[in-house]
């Protein structure tokens, strides 16, 4: 098949069974994945396959970048400890553990794939948390643990999946020379990183200040960031997968500064699309290349390999469990700073983070980059059973973690602490205030009764906001619904006009050009109330 026409295939796939993912309770990549999988028995699907490197190259950059531009920065670095123990020492722990494991259980498997597959499985999955959690009260510390560990744990599982991969390759490994690459390697890649973006963030001030502020132009220089970020450090030999993590976060920083409003929306759209393309097309790509590798391991009996997927679940699952109370407990055992500072953390908090451990997309993305062949030509050991295995992972904490999740939260009695919603109406008061004070200042230059009139309806406006932003307790309540109902109000003004509107089309009293203009208002109204959906992918 034709490589347009397939990628046409593959596009229509994405958006039918994410479609059908709106109808049915299961978490959208276990549907993709299965639809992936029902594709395969087509013939002309049945024999896809996508060279390693490009598939990595193609999908991990931009899924990191996103990562690391939408994590808030104060929080990465307020936990900074508990988020480095989990993606660093947590890593290691589960590469070491569960290589070990594996080789032992399967001893065709070399020790250093062994290695691969571990690596291939640490990195946890927080957009997937997210999804599953995002309509239950999480106490902001552990969301905000859980999201950093996420963003550099890719990084440093990623990271050991190339020095794995690269020992199968060799047949070599010496723990003491890897370290000292690593260091080198690491720090490099955050330097290239920070450096790309430093520089593409001048790029984004120059074009704007000659006067080449299109929203198009610099969405597509958004879109190559971390593709520049990667190639570079690669071509200096370092770390392309630190470098697109740093290049984020520094963008995610400064990218507001110098960005319009409408390069702003319109990038949020165009990154929404892309990484629900890719996040699509990876699921879909795996399934379809579960038939074979099921085919290839047709000497194994389904028993066995389904001792091998639940003993590799266990093993991620309880040692990350087992991980989280030490993590959070021996430093306040050690430090009293740190013990006056954060206080006795809460154990039933503690175990939400150890279960909140779900693989996704970068795990599929680094299982999926595997090389097909040595560079001797010999075929990369067990490449189909750790394909099957990062599957499982994937598949299985999706499944039992991801699901139980709401329950595991109300079993725990947890709730929120309320501290994002106190520094959001903290921000709009002060927000509020600011805009009434500019206003007022105003005032005096006005001459014209209409002019003065509508400044003092804006400023009342702006009086109603801090009244409701400064209420507390049931006043709050009361403001917030009265503000509810306000919204819905304004939304059903708007769906008359469009309806209006389109009616006057359909009769030909106004043209498309017309309509376009129009709407175009009537959506932008329509997003100040109701807001810009969030960027991510899962």
């Amino acid at each position: 098949m034709e490589t347009i026409e397939l990628a046409l295939i593959l596009f229509v796939a994405v958006a039918v069974f994410g479609a059908l993912a709106k109808w049915i309770a299961l978490p959208l990549p276990i549907i993709l994945t299965t639809g992936g999988a029902l594709l395969s028995f087509v013939p002309a699907l049945a024999s896809v396959r996508l060279d390693p490197d490009i598939f990595f190259l193609l999908f991990v950059p931009p899924l990191l970048f996103s990562d690391g531009w939408l994590f808030p920065k104060r929080e990465f670095i307020g936990y900074l400890r508990p988020i480095l123990l989990l993606a660093f020492g947590l890593v290691a722990a589960t590469v070491v553990a569960v290589g070990y494991l594996m080789h032992w259980l399967v001893p065709t498997l070399p020790l250093a794939a062994a290695f691969a597959l571990g690596a291939i499985v640490s990195p946890t999955d927080a957009v997937a948390t997210a999804a599953v959690t995002e309509r239950l009260p999480l106490p902001s510390r552990v969301t905000h643990v859980v999201n950093g560990e996420s963003l550099i744990n890719d990084a440093s599982g990623l990271v050991a999946f190339k020095f794995a991969v690269a020992a199968v390759a060799t047949g070599a490994f010496s723990l003491i020379d890897a370290t000292g690459q690593l260091v080198l390697i690491a720090g490099g890649g955050v330097l290239t990183g920070g450096a790309v973006a430093v520089a593409i963030g001048v790029l984004h001030v120059r074009l704007k200040r000659f006067c080449v502020d299109d929203p198009t132009i610099q969405t597509i220089i958004s879109l190559l960031t971390p593709y520049a970020a990667y190639l570079v450090a690669e071509h200096l030999h370092v770390s392309g997968i630190l470098a697109v993590v740093a290049a984020g976060l520094y963008a995610g920083w400064h990218d507001s500064d110098h960005s319009s409003l409408a390069t702003r929306h319109h990038a949020w759209e165009v990154w929404a699309m892309v990484l629900y393309v890719f996040n699509g097309l990876a699921f879909i790509l795996l399934g379809l290349q579960l038939k074979s590798v099921v085919t290839n391991l047709a000497a194994r009996s389904w028993s066995e390999l389904a001792l091998y997927a639940f003993a590799l679940y266990l093993t991620i699952t309880v040692l990350r469990v087992l991980w989280v109370y030490p993590g959070a407990y021996l430093p306040l055992i050690l430090s009293r700073r740190i013990r006056e500072r954060e206080g006795w953390h809460n154990p039933r908090a503690i175990f939400l983070v150890g279960w909140s451990g779900l693989r996704g997309s970068v795990t599929l993305a680094a299982a999926l980059s595997l090389p097909f062949t040595l560079p001797n030509g010999e075929a990369f050991p067990e490449r189909d059973l750790i394909l099957f295995l990062a599957a499982a992972a994937i598949v299985l904490t999706l499944l039992i973690n991801g699901l139980t999740l709401p329950f595991v939260i109300r079993l725990l009695k947890l709730r929120a602490d309320g501290g994002t919603e106190r520094e959001e109406r903290a921000a709009r008061l002060s927000l509020s205030q600011a805009a009434s004070k500019a206003l007022r200042s105003a005032l005096p230059a006005l001459k014209r009764a209409e002019e003065i009139a509508f400044v003092e309806r804006l400023i009342a406006d702006y009086e109603t906001r801090m009244h409701r932003h400064a209420a507390n307790g049931s006043r709050r309540v009361e403001l917030d619904t009265l503000a509810a109902t306000e919204r819905r109000l304004k939304l059903t003004a708007l769906e008359a006009e469009r309806v209006e509107l389109m009616a006057l089309r359909d009769s030909e009293v106004i043209n498309e050009h017309t309509l376009r203009t129009i709407e175009a208002e009537i959506d932008h109204a329509e997003m100040l109330i109701v807001g810009v959906p969030r960027v991510g992918h899962g």
